[in-house]
């Protein structure tokens, strides 16, 4: 028993090792094509509302609590090597209302991707009243040298952590 359950283990692994490596909707893991980057995705939530779920065509790009967000850690999208003007990429997100009890799913085509020198991972800013930026950059979210300063909570004269 013991050995058809790790059979199973092994067989659930190498499904999704296989389905990440797959071709699916342009998107791969693998860079056969010397002109594109494969990019992690990471998420900065410059709102008070909570980033329940994003994604960058159709690339699943993770979460974010409110005024906060992390280094690129989910995998992939892909991008041209070399910015080239009128690089757009679609944009799904859930924004959540109510004190997080109602999703607010809403769609953005055509998001511009800001000009980049070289290749890094995508961060895809949300601000409020829902403008969108993207920026590709080595450095992460919370350094002085990424393109986007990491956002602040603001002020709250009555101390409510709740932001």
């Amino acid at each position: 028993m013991l050995r058809l359950r790790n059979l199973i283990a092994v067989c659930l692994v190498s499904t999704l090792l296989a389905a990440c490596a797959s071709n699916s909707g342009g998107l791969s893991t693998r860079d056969d094509d010397k002109r594109y980057i494969n990019a992690s995705l990471g998420g900065v939530n410059h709102t008070g509302q909570y980033l329940y779920e994003f994604s960058v065509n159709g690339q699943f790009g993770g979460n974010a609590s409110k005024y906060g967000g992390g280094n690129a850690g989910v995998c992939c999208v892909r991008l041209p090597r070399v910015w080239r003007p009128g690089l757009t990429v679609d944009i799904q997100y859930d924004l959540l209302i109510n004190d997080g009890k109602d999703d607010n799913w809403k769609t953005k085509k055509g998001v511009p991707v800001e000009p980049y020198t070289e290749p890094g991972d995508v961060y895809v800013h949300f601000f409020p009243n829902d403008e969108i930026r993207v920026v590709v950059s080595n450095p992460g979210p919370r350094s002085t040298l990424h393109p986007i300063p990491y956002p602040t909570r603001p002020y709250d004269p009555t101390g409510d952590k709740r932001q």
